[in-house]
């Protein structure tokens, strides 16, 4: 789209921030597929596999890898929106802690004569995709891109998602836990909630003993977002996401709603192939992006 400023911004995401088909539609958002690995074959996340797929393998025993989107394909999708008048591109990619994808395409975007900006999310699923949502909103809104750039930055600091795992399995064997830990939380039915610090480092936020408290400590660590003092009085988004768990969702969504009734908008996922494949299926997520108006 091109603004008052006369840019054409494009807004680039990759597939682990979960952003649906619609949404990439309604807010012209470009999304790069990871890759996922399975015996040896490579497929291109949500073109070539998709998250039933996964789900199939995982409890048939076969635990898939996943990579970063192809270099070769991020060099097309840029020579793309340089062919289509692009003039800036914002890339809003996974954390650079778990993927070099922001990186990979930080380096790519150098050799095109486009200005760009391009962030690692600090966070993933709902929590990545909500940011570039947000940014499509205010280029909509007419913002020029450097200030569609420092506004975005700054929501990666500003977004805070918390999501439920239902076993610790897929974490060990992928090795992002140790297998020890894994066998104490289903010995104790302890259902953990990760979440991102500042760094985009997951971390630990919370631990549940349960399924049924599961909704709870959620919820909890949403009403701490908002007791913040620097968040007072400010805008926000609510944001939801579940893996093969709908109900759970909707459940969630009726009880932090109630709460926190005056959302400028709620963004909500299905928590897609490359992430399930590491944390399987049943999963809960939320957050709440406060946002920068000037």
């Amino acid at each position: 789209m091109t603004n008052q400023y006369k840019q054409k911004i494009a807004i680039i995401s990759d597939s682990c921030g979960d952003i649906s088909q619609n949404d990439m539609v309604k807010y012209g958002i470009f999304v790069l597929p990871m890759q996922i690995i399975i015996e040896g074959t490579s497929y291109r996340d949500g073109v070539e596999i998709n998250v039933e797929d996964i789900y199939k393998k995982m409890k048939a025993g076969i635990l898939p890898k996943t990579s970063t989107p192809v270099l070769g394909g991020m060099e097309r999708l840029m020579e793309h929106l340089k062919s289509q008048g692009y003039t800036h591109v914002l890339g809003v990619m996974l954390s650079a802690s778990l993927s070099g994808t922001s990186n990979a395409l930080r380096m790519i975007a150098e050799d095109f004569s486009m200005e760009s900006c391009i962030l690692s999310s600090n966070q993933a699923s709902v929590g990545e995709g909500a940011i570039a949502l947000q940014a499509a909103i205010w280029r909509e809104e007419g913002l020029p891109f450097r200030e569609i750039c420092k506004r975005t930055k700054r929501l990666t600091e500003e977004t805070a998602c918390f999501f439920s795992v239902d076993t610790l399995e897929y974490l060990a064997k992928s090795g992002r836990i140790g297998k020890a830990t894994a066998l104490l939380g289903t010995a104790l039915n302890i259902k953990p909630i990760l979440s991102f610090d500042e760094t985009g480092t997951i971390y630990t936020a919370a631990k549940a003993r349960g399924s049924k408290f599961v909704e709870k400590q959620l919820v909890n660590l949403v009403d701490l977002q908002f007791a913040k003092p620097e968040y007072a009085g400010r805008p926000y988004n609510l944001l939801f996401a579940d893996g093969a768990f709908k109900e759970g969702r909707e459940n969630l969504m009726k009880v932090v709603l109630e709460k926190y009734s005056q959302p400028q908008n709620i963004f909500t996922s299905n928590i897609g192939a490359a992430l399930s494949a590491h944390l399987g299926d049943h999963l809960l997520g939320v957050g709440v992006q406060f946002l920068t108006m000037a």
